[in-house]
Order: structure tokens, then C-alpha cells, then sequence
């Protein structure tokens, strides 16, 4: 039955993740399936935070603790409880691929439980923070770029504390190595979010109850002033702090990169692709009014990303180069 469960999981993840559905398989065999099922697991209450549109706070903050019960490592057999309710509301995803990952609640513990008892404790604080943090910011608007900050850390820095922590549990590097991962494990996940966050302003503004643009501070009243074609100066300078305050990440992008150990070169990979399309994408996103007017939000071209993921840290250095000390 693990092994099933597993393999849905490599097989959804493909549905819920273009971009890690890359990414994850260049893992190292003892990384793949870890990340593989508690990425799920986090994409899982990301889509109870973010993905069932008109449910009341309180609701889906209980909602949102139910996924996280399914995962409390010490459950000898299946949450059946938890599991029921986060199934129950599998149908009111829009998302085919979400609904069919809330149906399959069991299967994903059941991949979960099949993991080391240490991996299972290593990854749970990491999901309880990450819970925290995005019902915090259920309730509390994202006004000021340190709001921005402390929300990415919440819903995608912890992703990177969790991934860090399996390297160390799984390499044992150095006392030094060791150090700078934990010192900057953060910014990876905040730079990826804010890419994600500054890329998909549209999708979000016309489609979603809430923005994570820090409008306060970027002085713009409503959200939709930043699609008037009347607005468009504000809108651009509005672009480019969204760029700034993504690239202000890159010098402990390269701190973190220099500390993977040489014995997870799929590691080393994994992390240079994600983060050189991050790169590259901040690269298309600088200046382009496009973000704001486009149909579809803007991506860095396909023979790019091809190229990226052959030559991955080539394109990561020469890409964050000209942003580091």
C-alpha cells in the first residue's frame, strides 16, 4: 500500500506543480521522495489557505488545522476523522488537480506515514509554523514590504528550513556548512514567493479575495488602480520595488549555494534550477507593463528553461551576478 501511495504522489505532483514537478525528480534518491510527499502535504493546506474562494475565517482556519492533524507524526493508523473533513470538501476546488489531491488525503498520509520516523519529525514543526503564519495573515492584510517578508517566510521560508534540515540530517556536513544553511535557508523561499507573488498580480487582482503586494507602502489605494491603463506609471514603479525587494535575496541565494555539500549533487541541481527561473523571470518581469495587461501571466520562454536545466548553476551565476557585492 506505501508504495502505491507513493506513486500517486509522483504522479499528481505533476498536476499541482509545474515547476517542482521539474525540479524534484534531479533530487538525490534519498532526497526525491521525502520532499515529493511533504511538498504535497504543504501544497495540501496552501490550498485550504488560498484555494477555496468565499469560506469564512474561522472556518477555514479549522480547516486548515484538520490538514495539519492528518500529519502529527505518533498516528498509528489513518486520522480518519481529519482525513473525512479535508476529503469532504475536495468538490469545491476549482482546480481539478487540487480536488483530486484533497480526495486522496489517505493516500498522502499513507505515503507520509511510509517515511522514517525522523523525517516525519524533522518536517512536522516545519508545517505547524507554516500553519501559523498563513492564518495569521488570514486576518491581517499585507500592508508594508515587512509584512511581505514575514508572510513568504510563513508560507515558503519554512519549506526551505525543512528542506535545509533534511540536508543536514541526510549529509551530516561540516559545523560550518551547517551554519551558513540554517543562517540562509530563509531567503530561498522568500525569493521564490515573491517572484511568484510579483509574476501573478493579475490572476490575483481579478480572481482571488486577497493580494500580497504591500499596497500601503507602495501608495496605492486599490488593488485594481494598479490595472488602469491611466495608472501605468504608478503601476511600473509599484513593479520595480516588487522586483527590488525579490533581488534583495540574492546574496544569501549564493551564501546557501556555496554550503550544499558535494555528496547531494542532486541537491546542488534542484537548487540552481529553481532559483536561476526565479532569476530569469525577475529578469522578464523588470519593467514590463505586460504583468498588469497580459492574459496570461508572464513566463521566461520554453528553450530557457530547457537551457537552465542543462547548464543550471552556469545560468544561476551568470544571472545573479550582477546583484551581488
Amino acid at each position: 500500500m506505501s508504495e502505491e501511495a507513493r506513486r500517486f504522489c509522483r504522479e499528481i505532483l505533476e498536476d499541482v506543480s509545474r515547476s517542482f514537478a521539474l525540479t524534484i525528480p534531479m533530487l538525490d534518491d534519498e532526497l526525491r521522495d521525502p520532499v515529493t510527499i511533504i511538498y504535497l502535504q504543504d501544497r495540501l493546506l496552501d490550498n485550504f489557505e488560498d484555494e477555496l474562494p468565499g469560506v469564512e475565517t474561522v472556518l477555514r482556519q479549522e480547516l486548515m488545522d484538520e490538514v495539519v492533524e492528518i500529519f502529527r507524526p505518533g498516528h498509528s493508523s489513518l486520522p480518519a476523522a481529519s482525513v473525512e473533513r479535508v476529503q469532504s470538501w475536495a468538490g469545491q476546488f476549482g482546480d481539478s488537480s487540487l480536488a483530486r489531491l484533497a480526495a486522496n488525503a489517505d493516500r498522502l498520509w499513507q505515503a507520509y506515514n511510509s517515511l522514517s520516523s525522523s523525517v516525519r519529525e524533522l518536517s512536522f514543526p516545519w508545517l505547524e509554523e507554516m500553519n501559523q503564519g498563513m492564518k495569521k495573515y488570514l486576518e491581517k492584510p499585507v500592508d508594508t514590504f515587512s509584512d511581505l517578508d514575514e508572510y513568504c517566510y510563513y508560507v515558503a521560508g519554512t519549506v526551505g528550513g525543512f528542506l535545509s534540515q533534511l540536508v543536514i540530517f541526510t549529509a551530516d556536513p561540516e559545523e560550518k556548512r551547517r551554519e551558513i544553511l540554517e543562517n540562509n535557508y530563509a531567503g530561498s523561499g522568500k525569493f521564490l514567493q515573491k517572484v511568484n507573488i510579483t509574476r501573478d498580480i493579475r490572476a490575483d487582482i481579478m480572481g482571488r479575495d486577497r493580494i500580497f503586494w504591500p499596497l500601503e507602502e507602495l501608495e496605492i489605494e486599490e488593488a485594481e488602480e494598479l490595472l488602469e491603463p491611466s495608472r501605468r506609471s504608478q503601476a511600473l514603479s509599484a513593479l520595480e520595488a516588487m522586483v527590488d525587494s525579490a533581488l534583495s535575496h540574492v546574496p544569501s541565494l549564493f551564501q546557501y549555494l556555496e554550503a550544499i555539500p558535494a555528496s547531494l549533487p542532486g541537491y546542488r541541481k534542484f537548487y540552481c534550477v529553481n532559483n536561476a527561473m526565479g532569476l530569469a523571470t525577475l529578469q522578464k518581469l523588470r519593467g514590463n507593463y505586460e504583468v498588469f495587461c497580459g492574459d496570461e501571466p508572464v513566463r521566461i520562454p520554453r528553450w530557457k528553461t530547457f537551457m537552465i536545466s542543462k547548464f543550471p548553476e552556469r545560468y544561476m551565476r551568470k544571472l545573479g551576478s550582477s546583484y551581488l557585492d
